[in-house]
């Protein structure tokens, strides 16, 4: 094995992110993946990105806003290098206002929105919505404009070619086993590399374990549906647990579970077949559109939540990226720029509660 400047362990949509990042800085860049790129919670069908709410502002809903609103021009300039799509779309979202408080707390954040989104996005509240049937929207709906999608599958596949186009190598079925300061090791020998950014979904959590001395985090289960409907240009959709993203080609996703506990991580059951029945009982535009594809993978979520980003504090040059969790998507980018920053002797002032430090206390 030759020596990098970077070894990403991992090769979902963090650790391509986190690799694209480093090599865009010059820096020798290696990426091991256990399996095949994207097969993990990275390889679905969902895609949902979408904001917290504007209010109760703090470092941690300004970083997600901060990725939201460049996530645009970072998946064009993507997809412009890598000849692929990686089916972004910034196509905002509609949610049923179901009570005369939430109709309150509505109007108060879209005024909110002025303020902390910039004047650049806005969230309104509408009377109605055509997708949304009005007894399950009472009070109205709210309209947001920064909500996005993209098809998490080919953004994998367009952000993995990118990478290798930037001069990343990247190196399938190497599962890491093992890592200390400046060494990875698998059954397949050792790799050698400056930093080291643990990017490995759940299993990522297992190197950490051994080192920090704890449970560092799990996974959660889920599962979704693609189904052949178009919906044309229509917003994402979330009503009582269920979300509905129109994509690109004339498909739709519906999901997903959220599941602790499971027989198989990758295989999809009655659980989801509720999903799809609530979904059509809720959207009723989605008829009796046909399931083209069924999907199940295990989200990494850290112990405390939020994701779990930077140095590790038992060793040097080992970095973490990990705990996407159910806003890996949105984030990504952001996520990747932070880790090089780490990566290239740099520091970056994250949200407290994004710290590996804050996890372990």
């Amino acid at each position: 094995m030759s020596d990098w400047d970077v070894i990403v362990v991992g090769g979902g949509i963090w650790g391509l992110s986190c690799a694209y990042a480093c090599a865009k800085r010059g820096q020798t860049v290696a990426l091991f993946e256990a399996g095949k790129i994207g097969q993990g919670a990275s390889g679905g069908v969902v895609g949902a990105m979408s904001p917290n709410v504007p209010e109760s502002w703090n470092a941690m809903k300004q970083f997600q806003f901060d990725a939201l609103a460049s996530a645009e021009s970072f998946w064009a300039t993507v997809d412009a290098k890598s000849g692929l799509r990686s089916g972004y779309g910034r196509i905002g979202r509609v949610m049923p206002i179901t009570s005369a408080r939430d109709l309150v707390l509505g109007q108060e954040r879209a005024v909110n929105v002025d303020k902390f989104w910039q004047g650049r996005f806005q969230w309104t509240v509408l009377d109605s919505h055509p997708l949304i049937p009005e007894p399950l929207s009472p009070y109205g709906v709210t309209h947001d404009t920064l909500s996005a999608r993209m098809y998490p599958a080919h953004a994998v596949a367009s952000l993995a070619r990118a990478c290798r186009l930037s001069g990343v190598e990247i190196f399938e079925n190497r599962s890491v086993t093992g890592i200390s300061s400046g060494i990875v090791y698998g059954d397949w020998g050792e790799a050698f590399a400056s930093a080291i950014i643990i990017a490995g979904g759940t299993d990522g959590f297992t190197l950490l374990d051994a080192h920090l001395g704890c449970v560092t985090g799990t996974g959660v289960k889920g599962q979704a549906a693609l189904l052949g409907c178009d919906l044309q240009d229509a917003p994402q959709l979330y009503a009582d647990g269920v979300y509905v993203i129109p994509h690109e080609g004339g498909v739709t996703a519906v999901g997903s579970t959220a599941e602790k506990t499971w027989d198989a991580p990758d295989t999809v059951d009655e659980k989801l077949e509720a999903v799809i029945e609530r979904a059509r009982a809720i959207f009723p535009a989605l008829g009796d559109a046909p399931v083209l594809k069924r999907w199940a993978g295990v989200r990494p979520k850290a112990r405390r939540r939020y994701p779990m980003l930077g140095p590790v504090p038992t060793l040097n040059g080992v970095f973490s990226a990990m705990g996407a969790y159910t806003i890996g998507f949105g984030i990504a980018h952001a996520v990747g720029e932070v880790l090089a920053d780490f990566a290239g002797g740099g520091t970056y002032d994250l949200p407290k509660n994004y710290s590996v430090n804050w996890h372990m206390e």
